[in-house]
């Protein structure tokens, strides 16, 4: 059986999946730093969040993830941890086509587990954001699984100094071996 093809993924677009606090703060501090809000795709199946991340910061967003998703280089993946099994199952046919780079924030997955649900053999980087990250005075750390490149890897700074204080502090991040 043949797969349609899809797009390749474009290095200048970075997906979410999930809309909640923790990406709405990553989102604000990309859009801060001067990334364009056309980079930013997210999906979010709750309608009245939809509608206020494209108010608030002029992003696309939509109710699919595949959506989302689809061509896009940065795969942010921002949901409960219970429901990212399924998720990485309904994306893991497009995640094995485009070979995109899977960052998750859900608290208590692997990046084995990320790797294994989504078709194995991806690059994965686990982001383990504390609760004052939210509001850009906390420490994000980062752990890379051996399938990172280092291109993907200098890509991960502007992700993670996003969440800047109304200060002007940003996070902190720290990569984990």
């Amino acid at each position: 059986m043949t797969l349609p093809s899809s797009p390749a993924p474009s290095a200048a677009i970075t997906a979410f999946v999930g809309g909640g606090n923790m990406a709405r703060s990553l989102i604000a501090g990309l859009i801060r730093q001067g990334v364009p809000a056309a980079s930013i795709r997210v999906a979010e199946p709750v309608a009245e969040l939809r509608d206020a991340l494209s108010r608030d910061f002029g992003v696309h967003a939509v109710e699919q993830a595949r959506s989302a998703v689809d061509g896009a280089a940065i795969w942010v993946l921002a949901v409960k941890p219970q429901v990212l099994p399924a998720v990485c199952a309904q994306l893991a046919d497009l995640a094995q086509a485009q070979q995109p780079l899977l960052l998750s924030i859900a608290a208590g997955i692997t990046a084995p587990q990320l790797e294994r649900w989504s078709g194995g053999e991806l690059a994965v980087v686990r982001a383990m954001p504390n609760t004052p990250a939210l509001l850009g005075a906390g420490v994000t750390g980062l752990y890379a699984n051996p399938r990172v490149s280092d291109v993907q890897r200098a890509q991960q700074p502007a992700c993670w100094r996003a969440p800047v204080s109304p200060s002007g502090s940003t996070t902190r991040r720290r990569w984990m071996r």
